[in-house]
C-alpha cells in the first residue's frame, strides 16, 4: 500500500516538474552577417558551388563570394524558428570544394 502512494507522488512530482523543466523560452529573431575569409580557391567551380550549397542552407538569405580577395560574405536570419546557422555545414562544403577556410567573423545586423 505504502508503495502504491509512493509510487502515485513519484509519478504526478515528474509529471509537474517535467511540465516546468522542458519549456525554453524561444530567442528573438535577428540577422546576423558572417565573413570568411577564404585560401585555395583557383576556379570559377569551386566559387559557383560553394555559393550554390551555401545558399541552399535553410537560415541563409544570400551568399557573396568575392574569390579576389578571398572574402565571402553570408547573410542569415537566426533566432526564432530559424536556430542558428551551422558552421558544420560550412565547413564540410568547404571542404568539398577544396577551399580552406582562414578565420571568420560574426557581426550583428540591426
Amino acid at each position: 500500500m505504502l508503495r502504491k502512494i509512493l509510487f502515485t507522488i513519484l509519478c504526478f512530482t515528474a509529471i509537474f516538474c517535467s511540465k516546468n523543466t522542458f519549456s525554453q523560452e524561444v530567442s528573438p529573431e535577428r540577422n546576423s552577417e558572417y565573413t570568411f575569409t577564404l585560401n585555395k580557391i583557383k576556379f570559377q567551380e569551386q566559387v559557383d558551388s560553394v555559393t550554390f550549397q551555401t545558399e541552399a542552407i535553410k537560415e541563409v538569405n544570400s551568399c557573396k563570394l568575392d574569390w579576389l580577395n578571398y572574402k565571402m560574405v553570408v547573410l542569415v536570419k537566426e533566432g526564432g524558428t530559424y536556430g542558428v546557422l551551422s558552421l558544420e555545414k560550412i565547413k564540410a562544403i568547404l571542404n568539398k570544394n577544396n577551399v580552406a577556410l582562414i578565420n571568420f567573423t560574426k557581426k550583428e545586423i540591426k
